[in-house]
């Protein structure tokens, strides 16, 4: 009788809503090869489907259904979005074992079981964006600990499954994460972390993949990698050495300011005198000397301080660093060929470096510069005075 009672508890699709779903899973992720439900059911009975790798997707695709019967206590500003039900998704690698029962090849089934009770358990919800930190890799053979929430996809349009007039199911993909992802994730954003996973849309949780985030990632303010990354991706007709124009910029802007510390100008003592003299590429010594990165410790305090409030990818300073430099290419090409199919929304790109750039970038650079020099000076005053 106590089985039965807890039967009627569940919250469960209807058969019709089930096969509907199951459907909606062959016609936009493959043929399901298999599925197997969770061994106790605590308000809604969970099915695991399984999709094995095929010409179209090399991985195992692991997706819940039963989650989306359940409709999650989605905030009232966001109601409107039908973001109420969802299941998720996992790719795996396609040597992944689902016959073995120990952790090192089980863990998906966990993560996928924990994370779909965890709306209910916590009267909330999970969507865009969201993550969920483990506090500890998920297996021995792995140090991805945390997830991250994301839109499965079909292009640039979300799935999901309409199963009636007033109940939508949206699929979500997991990106799991190392400690330092997720770190960055929660000072940058989201979007921040995502560009600079090589494709997330089809993401495969390989347990020793490569964490895609520096671990010294605050120190580093930018990466030619970065940049030069978009003219592969987006296939754009320019050297990969234009993704470090703006940075070279930027470098030759505090070499003439003195804002390095007395350790760089000391290490670097000749190629900083080839720089100013003029006989050296600041582009090249970036990519041979800085390794491609331009970090906090090669300026002086002051040059730190700037470049905290001023260059910052990720912040909501205005005017950024990176707000001019579009805003410099913007002055060159004017708005028609800015906006032009061939730059691919780099046009930033493609401003021709030289003295000319330089100088250009100069402008932009000293207004905020002198602006931050008198906020500095203000609040040195208003010190004193207190």
């Amino acid at each position: 009788m106590a089985d039965t009672k807890k039967e009627k508890e569940l919250t469960v699709y209807t058969d019709e809503q089930l096969a509907a779903l199951e459907k909606y899973i062959e016609e936009n992720y493959g043929e399901i090869e298999h599925f197997f439900q969770e061994k106790t059911s605590e308000n809604v009975r969970l099915n695991f489907y399984v999709i094995a790798p095929s010409r179209k997707r090399r991985f195992y695709t692991l997706i819940t259904g039963g989650m989306g019967a359940w409709k999650m206590n989605v905030p009232e500003e966001f109601r409107e979005r039908g973001l109420e039900r969802a299941e998720f998704v996992i790719n795996l690698p396609p040597y992944w074992n689902f016959e073995e029962n120990d952790i090192e090849y089980s863990w998906p089934i966990h993560l996928l079981d924990r994370l779909s009770h965890l709306p209910i358990s916590e009267n909330a919800w999970l969507g865009f964006g969201h993550t969920v930190d483990y506090g500890g890799g998920f297996s021995k053979n792995t140090e991805l600990s945390s997830v991250l929430v994301v839109r499965s996809t079909d292009g640039d349009d979300p799935r999901i499954c309409k199963l009636s007039d007033d109940m939508s199911i949206n699929f979500y993909q997991l990106v799991t994460l190392y400690p330092t992802e997720l770190d960055f994730k929660i000072k940058h954003g989201t979007g921040a972390l995502l560009d600079h996973f090589p494709d997330f849309r089809d993401f495969i949780s390989e347990p020793d993949r490569p964490c895609f985030i520096d671990e010294d990632f605050n120190n580093i303010i930018d990466t030619v990698e970065m940049h030069s990354s978009k003219i592969g991706k987006k296939g754009l007709d320019i050297p990969e050495i234009t993704g470090a124009n703006h940075i070279a910029a930027f470098l030759m802007w505090a070499v003439g300011k003195k804002m390095l510390s007395e350790e760089t100008e000391e290490f670097f003592a000749e190629e900083l005198l080839q720089l100013r003299r003029g006989q050296l590429d600041p582009r090249k010594f970036i990519v041979n000397n800085l390794s491609g990165e331009l970090t906090k410790d090669l300026f002086n305090e002051e040059g730190q301080e700037f470049i905290e409030e001023y260059y910052d990818f990720y912040g909501d300073t205005d005017p950024s660093y990176p707000g001019d430099v579009d805003n410099a290419a913007l002055d060159y090409f004017g708005e028609e060929k800015y906006n032009c199919q061939e730059f691919g929304d780099e046009a930033y790109l493609f401003v021709p470096f030289g003295e000319e750039y330089c100088k250009a970038m100069n402008r932009y650079i000293n207004k905020s510069y002198r602006k931050f020099r008198k906020r500095k000076s203000i609040s040195e005053q208003d010190l004193t005075n207190s």
